[in-house]
């Protein structure tokens, strides 16, 4: 199982420090939940894990590699999938199409190999009976899992996750809450960011609050929500879950 360390991880844009000085590690597979508020630096922090944005400064290793200097796509090779929080389907291309483009360009398959990686990606995320109709016909919840399928044609190890419950219903929830404990059960090491607080309480083993940047608590789930400070910084923010 590849787990994750990260080592004071900063990055500035500009004068704005946006994050500074972030460690913690993940074992392998095992979830973390980062939970804070707006503006705090998660999905930056996210951007520093999968190669998006390079850091200033510290270490990122997945799976005892150092990846803090490799680009996006070396990462992808290296194991890292990631989902955005506002999905990007390919709308005129086909659900399967989609998946089809994670295992070519992101696990850099061919051929059979391809077509089986994207084919699983679909059946475990139980969009294989809709892998012709269009993607841009899909309601907001096929979407998520269309993304969440993409990345996993890639042949993640460590898959990042941004708010990617957020604007389903709570009929839709459980499905998806389900969906990525048993990545996680399966072996997938999990960074998930979400403001719906109850389903990450589902699935991670630890959490970690970030504000302004910072890691302010890190620990067991309960144990992080209990934390004053991190009850105040979320005071008035509406997390749902956090009573």
């Amino acid at each position: 199982m590849s787990g994750l360390e990260v080592a004071d991880l900063t990055r500035s844009f500009g004068a704005l420090r946006v994050v500074d000085g972030v460690s913690f590690t993940v074992d392998g597979g095992t979830a973390l939940g980062i939970v804070g508020p707006n503006g705090a630096g998660k999905t930056t922090l996210l951007n520093l894990l999968d190669g998006v944005v390079t850091a200033d400064r510290g270490r990122v290793v997945v799976g005892g590699r150092d990846l803090t200097r490799a680009d996006a796509a070396t990462r992808c090779r290296a194991g890292v999938g990631r989902t955005h929080q506002v999905p990007r389907p390919f709308t005129g291309m086909t659900v399967f199409e989609n998946a089809l483009v994670g295992a070519v360009h992101g696990a850099g398959l061919r051929g059979t190999a391809a077509h089986g990686a994207a084919l699983d990606a679909l059946r475990r995320t139980g969009l294989d009976d809709r892998a012709d109709v269009l993607a841009g016909s899909l309601r907001l919840l096929d979407r998520k899992r269309l993304e969440l399928a993409r990345a996993l044609a890639c042949g993640p190890t460590l898959l990042l996750l941004d708010e990617i419950a957020g604007g389903l219903t709570d009929a839709e929830l459980p499905e998806l809450v389900a969906l990525v404990r048993e990545l996680r059960d399966g072996g997938t090491t999990v960074v998930w960011i979400e403001h719906i607080v109850h389903a990450l309480l589902e699935v991670v083993d630890t959490m970690l609050c970030l504000a302004s940047g910072s890691v302010l608590a890190a620990g067991a789930p309960d144990v992080v929500l209990a934390d004053p400070r991190v009850r105040e910084v979320y005071l008035g923010s509406g997390v749902e879950g956090l009573a």
